[in-house]
């Protein structure tokens, strides 16, 4: 991978407290052709579109359970009470599935971030098995642990020379 492949970004890098940039609506809008049509695809559009994927399903489920409420007053009177009683429980269930499901969405993005970062750092760790590969991997040791211990040694780590 070269360096300069760009990693697909979900969100903005921030530093901690600060605010975002203020955009105006041309620029959303040119930001947002200029992710629909790049065709090497190092930004994810669909992640920037959740919250407004969220906010039309939750108004189009809406507004079908609603038309189900109408439809059932225009059968019975008692079916479409019915319905009516049932109206929130049944929008809050609709808004919880949408949510769950946008959420479910973002974390599989996330993840996928996470994969490309990982799959980053495979020559190291290839380059780490390769030191550690064969039968005498304990000999290849030995220099860290005697390090370790001649520190361990030095007087000015001992308490009891002082």
């Amino acid at each position: 991978m070269s360096k300069n492949t760009r990693v697909p970004q979900i969100t903005l890098k921030q530093k901690p407290g600060s605010l975002p940039p203020k955009r105006n609506i041309a620029q959303l809008f040119v930001d947002y052709l200029r992710i629909l049509f790049d065709l090497k695809f190092n930004r994810y559009l669909t992640v920037q579109l959740l919250p407004l994927l969220y906010v039309v399903l939750v108004i189009g489920g809406l507004g079908v359970i609603v038309q189900l409420v109408f439809d059932a007053f225009a059968h019975s009177p008692k079916r479409g009470l019915i319905y009516l009683l049932a109206f929130p429980v049944a929008a809050l269930v609709w808004a919880s599935a949408c949510r769950a499901t946008t959420e479910f969405l973002l974390v599989v993005f996330r993840m996928s971030e996470d994969v490309h970062t990982l799959s980053q750092i495979t020559p190291t760790v290839k380059k780490i098995d390769a030191m550690f590969a064969g039968p005498n991997w304990i000999s290849r040791l030995m220099p860290f642990i005697k390090a370790y211990q001649d520190s361990r040694d030095t007087p000015s780590n001992n308490k009891d020379a002082s």
